[in-house]
């Protein structure tokens, strides 16, 4: 994004190649320009064209009028018409968000330059544990319309073994209880609830193991999506780097990212399992030892370097 520079016909880039911003807040004066309009208390969307992560928890929190939000990102050329046709429903795909958004006050208290996302309160979906809530969540999207979601098969417990690859094959069904066709993301996750010693200390809170798009679902219509779920799908990466298989007991859930969800709990049997080590470097390779030349020889005659 961008803002009129003061005292100049040109323009100040916020952001853009080799230009970090010091802030995901959008700039003041946009800020005053989205107050302007939503004081009139008209129904507003606020459009997003944007590379990186911005907060509008200002516009959002807004007494009177907050408006919707469309993350649209960089759509390029026909960015325009695409945009058009999803704010007057001509279609209605819509995505999910690619990562979580913080409060801009959020940003000037925690280092942009610390990558470790378990210090502190955590960062990302799978480690935040703030009081305050994530202003935009991973995998949360909004539709013109509404989708319940229920899983099928397979029923009674579930349970996988860390010495099988035998995966459970889940149906989950989705239904569109709003008015309008649409599209919707199922979005698959699992969570550790009690792990057997000595667990996995570092753990995600959740983490996505899954998704699956179904398009143009009718409104009243349902629609059955099928997931594998092997024991490698509940891997986690312990202290070393290395990913396990670690026994206990999971949360499966299957969400829209818009308040639907459907649960179930696996139990993971059988020994702790190293499924795939952290990778160590190579040993150096010995070097090849060259005879000496003898005496008065070279490395080649006239006609042999010439070839």
């Amino acid at each position: 994004h961008c803002r009129p520079a003061n005292g100049t016909n040109g323009m100040q880039w916020a952001e853009g190649e080799a230009h970090d911003r010091t802030s995901i807040d959008l700039p003041g004066e946009q800020h005053a320009l989205a107050a302007a309009v939503l004081a009139l208390n008209k129904p507003t969307v606020l459009f997003l064209l944007n590379g990186g992560m911005v907060s509008v928890a200002e516009e959002l929190r807004h007494a009177i009028n907050p408006p919707a939000v469309v993350e649209a990102f960089y759509p390029g050329a026909e960015g325009g018409e695409a945009l058009a046709d999803a704010l007057f429903g001509r279609t209605n795909r819509w995505g999910k968000m690619p990562y979580s958004v913080y409060t801009a006050d959020w940003a000037k208290t925690n280092s942009m330059l610390d990558h470790d996302v378990q210090h502190g309160l955590g960062r990302t979906y799978r480690y935040y544990r703030g009081s305050v809530p994530l202003l935009t969540p991973f995998g949360h999207g909004l539709s013109y319309t509404t989708f319940e979601l229920a899983i099928g098969e397979p029923r009674g417990g579930w349970t996988l073994s860390t010495a099988s690859a035998t995966a459970l094959h889940v149906s989950v069904v989705l239904t569109n209880v709003g008015p309008r066709e649409g599209d919707e993301v199922v979005q698959a996750y699992f969570a550790p609830l009690s792990l057997a010693a000595p667990g996995v200390p570092n753990h995600p809170i959740k983490a996505l193991w899954g998704f699956e798009r179904v398009s143009d679902l009718g409104s009243g219509e349902s629609a059955t999506v099928t997931f594998s779920l092997g024991a490698r799908d509940l891997q986690l990466s312990d202290l070393n780097g290395d990913l396990v298989l670690a026994p206990g007991k999971y949360n499966v859930t299957f969400e829209n990212g818009a308040g639907a969800v459907a649960a179930r709990t696996v139990t993971l049997t059988g020994e702790r399992v190293v499924a795939e080590p952290f990778p160590q470097p190579a040993a150096p390779a010995p070097q090849a030892r060259r005879a000496p030349a003898a005496s008065g020889a070279t490395s080649g005659t006239s006609a042999q370097r010439r070839e």
